[in-house]
Parts: structure tokens; C-alpha cells; sequence
């Protein structure tokens, strides 16, 4: 393995140059191929899903709806010990998405007048869960664990089809155990699409949530042009360990591997101000690799290789390396540091879609255990977006409330602006009142 190590501020363009290609989740040629699927699914309804499916993920299949009948089966078939940690799982996933829940409320702003908030939930969601690399089953307990909490009331997952048709069975069971009362099988742009027009087997939904390679992410951000709630920017997983000395080289080395293993388009980065820990974990790195099997080996070749998103950076100050975190946004930051530091990188970092504290608190655990999201923004979108929690199936309606003398206090305020706006009967309609 060469080197792969940066020292900033002197190799900052050598670094950037490595990471760009964690700046472009899609391009232009890739949005004007999804428009055409989504105008396919318009027209044909499920016989575009059933074609678009074997003509993009070579496997035919029966029906775009899973029959209740398979999905029972699903569940009843689960070995003992995974079901167990599965409803485990989700019981902490709703246990923290009912604390993120918002909730609707009034309050008296200034006398007379009264503001707030009505929460409800959206009525139909759609969640796509990916298995390109792999099931992920994590990931369909998260999603639809928060859209259960929030309150959603139809909720409707889809996912690839295996080789015979039909969902991945332990994907199926996590999101009836969660809480999905259907479940569609398809190719996933066709898919999303169907949840935006409405088709036989799959609703028309109000929001559509899920992670995905370029042609996914791209299908989620044209689907908020047809009034559907979304969240963008959930692309390939990466990731941020910053540590000092008091970190165990072995265990970051297990920690950037937690989220290279993903895939060989996947980015895990250490961020350091320590040198000699640096070169430890370069060193356990490779070690490490050359004790994996394929394919997860190829893919954290290609990760920590000449061309791959991995990288070890060595930082002159806690500053210089927070600065470099805050512009790469990653999806997860795990902070291995003295209580000083920790702090100090607590305060100072800003663009991350989660932040893990301390030296038990793995990748891992947060993907699978605590109960928080890591359904992320990737590519940098961190900077902007925030993971999707129960807070995303949710809408707010604002209230108001003004007695007459509430009134009357802000009739100087809509003469002057309804009359500089040149709108009368806004004038009118509360000078009538009074």
C-alpha cells in the first residue's frame, strides 16, 4: 500500500485533489437519464417498473408488490438470535426518534396574540432501501422505525429484487417489524418514481426517503420537483476519525476499515496532530487489509489505494484539522481525543451529519445499536443537510391568533406595507374588522 498520508497546511492541494472526487455524487448526463425513467413510470405504470427492472438490474420479475403471504414468511424464518438483536435495534431506533419527535404547541407572544406550531405527520411514505453492496437491514429499521414514530400512516418500502424476484428475506422482516404495511420489489430509480406518480402496486407518496448511488440520489432530488419531501445527498458512506496520541492505532486502523469495507467508492479519513500515530495506523492498515477476504480486500484496496477516498492526515493544530473537517463535511466524525481536545473539536466542528465522542463509541454501534440515525448526508452535503430522523416525516402548520386590540396594534403596520405593496384589500380586510 503507498502512502497515503497528508500533511496540512503544506499538501493541501495534493490532499483536495485526492479527495475531489467526494464532491460529485451525480452530473447532469446522469439527472437527464433518471427524467426519462420517471417519464417511462408516467406512462406505463408498473409494466415500466417490471421492464426498467430487468432491463437495469437483469432480473424479471412477477409482481412489483410482495405478497403478505412472503412477507409472514420473512419473519417466521428469521434465525432466533437476529431477530432478537433486530427488534432490539428498533425498540432504541424509536425510543430515540420519539425524543427527536417535535410536537405542536401555542404560547402567548405578546399580549393578545398568540403563535406556534400544529405537527402533523406526512400521510404516505416511501423508503428505499438499497442492497447494491449488500442487505442492509440497519438501515431499513431506521427509516422505517422514524416514519412509524412520527406517526406516518401508510408506509410503504421498496428494494432491489434478488435473483428469484422477491425481496432479500431478512430486509423484508425488518421493515414489517418496524412497521411498513407494504412492501414493492424494482429497480430503484423506477421505483422512486412510482412513489412520485402513483402506479397499481405503489402509492403515491408524500415524502421518499433513502440512501443510494448517483442514480438514486439523483431520482430523490427530482422527485421534491413534483411536491414530495425528500432529503438529498445520501450517497456512498464516509468517514472521519479525529484522534491524538491517547488513541489506540489498532483500534482507529479497525474504525477506518468499519466504513471502507462499504464499498471502493466509500471515504475514510484520519485526521491527526500526531505523527507517530499516523504512521501506526498506516502500518496497522496494511496489515489489516492483507488479513481481509475478497471482496470486502478489493474494495479497501481501491479505498486506501493510489486513486481511493482514504486517506491519513497529519494536521498542524487542532484548528488546521477541524478547518479541514468542517470543509470535507463528512457523513460520520468519531472524536478519539484528551478532554481538552475533545472539546475544543466539539466547538469547532460544525459540518457532520454525526459526531461519535470517545473511544468506545465504534461506527458500528451507531449504525446499528445506539438508536441514532446513519442515514447521513455524504459528498459533503453535511454542510447543509442533517441525517433523516422522525423530524423529516413530519410537516408544521403555524398558528395565529389575534383578539381585536392585537388587532388594531398592527393595522399601522398592514396600511403602511399593504399600501406600499399596492394590495387594498389587504387594508381593507382589517380595517373592516375594526
Amino acid at each position: 500500500m503507498s502512502t497515503i498520508t497528508y500533511r496540512l497546511p503544506e499538501e493541501r492541494a495534493e490532499l483536495a485533489r485526492r479527495l475531489a472526487p467526494q464532491r460529485k455524487l451525480y452530473d447532469r448526463s446522469v439527472s437527464k437519464g433518471v427524467a426519462d425513467l420517471f417519464d417511462q413510470v408516467e406512462r406505463e405504470g408498473d409494466q415500466a417498473v417490471v421492464r426498467l427492472t430487468e432491463s437495469f438490474d437483469g432480473v424479471p420479475i412477477a409482481q412489483v408488490k410482495l405478497t403478505d403471504d412472503y412477507i409472514e414468511r420473512c419473519l417466521s424464518e428469521l434465525p432466533t438470535p437476529l431477530k432478537a438483536a433486530m427488534e432490539q435495534a428498533r425498540d432504541h431506533i424509536r425510543e430515540v426518534n420519539a425524543a427527536l419527535l417535535p410536537a405542536s404547541w401555542q404560547r402567548v407572544i405578546r399580549p393578545g396574540t398568540i403563535i406556534g406550531e400544529k405537527i402533523s405527520p406526512l400521510d404516505t411514505v416511501g423508503i428505499w432501501i438499497p442492497a447494491r453492496k449488500g442487505p442492509l437491514i440497519s438501515t431499513a429499521l431506521m427509516l422505517v422505525a422514524a416514519a412509524q414514530t412520527a406517526g406516518v400512516r401508510r408506509i410503504v418500502v421498496g428494494m432491489p429484487p434478488l435473483a428469484n424476484g422477491l425481496g432479500d428475506p431478512a430486509t423484508v422482516a425488518a421493515a414489517r417489524m418496524a412497521g411498513a404495511g407494504e412492501i414493492v420489489v424494482g429497480n430503484g430509480v423506477a421505483v422512486i418514481a412510482g412513489f412520485c406518480h402513483g402506479t397499481a402496486s405503489i402509492p403515491r407518496a408524500n415524502g421518499i426517503f433513502g440512501p443510494g448511488p448517483g442514480g438514486i440520489a439523483a431520482a430523490m432530488s427530482l422527485a421534491s420537483s413534483y411536491g414530495v419531501k425528500t432529503v438529498v445527498g445520501i450517497g456512498p458512506t464516509e468517514c472521519v476519525v479525529f484522534a491524538d496520541e491517547t488513541a489506540d492505532a489498532r483500534i482507529v486502523a479497525y474504525d477506518l476499515l468499519n466504513e471502507g469495507e462499504h464499498g471502493p467508492d466509500s471515504s475514510a479519513v484520519l485526521v491527526t496532530t500526531n505523527g507517530e500515530l499516523a504512521a501506526r495506523v498506516e502500518s496497522h492498515l496494511a496489515e489489516l487489509i492483507g488479513q481481509t477476504e475478497p471482496p470486502r480486500k478489493d474494495y479497501l484496496h481501491t479505498v486506501f489505494g493510489a486513486n481511493g477516498l482514504g486517506a491519513i492526515v497529519v494536521a498542524s493544530s487542532t484548528e488546521e484539522g477541524c478547518r479541514f473537517i468542517n470543509d470535507y463535511a463528512p457523513e460520520h466524525v468519531m472524536i478519539v481525543c484528551k478532554p481538552e481536545t475533545e472539546r475544543k473539536a466539539l466547538e469547532l466542528i460544525e459540518n457532520a451529519g454525526e459526531l461519535l465522542i470517545g473511544p468506545y463509541t465504534p461506527f458500528s454501534a451507531a449504525n446499528y445499536g445506539i438508536g441514532i440515525t446513519a442515514v447521513l448526508p455524504t459528498n459533503g452535503y453535511a454542510a447543509a443537510f442533517s441525517g433523516i430522523t422522525s423530524k423529516d416525516m413530519v410537516k408544521a402548520s403555524t398558528i395565529g391568533k389575534l383578539d381585536r386590540e392585537a388587532l388594531g396594534g398592527l393595522l399601522p403596520i398592514v396600511r403602511e406595507l399593504g399600501g406600499y405593496e399596492r394590495l387594498p384589500f389587504h387594508v381593507q380586510a382589517a380595517e373592516a374588522r375594526l
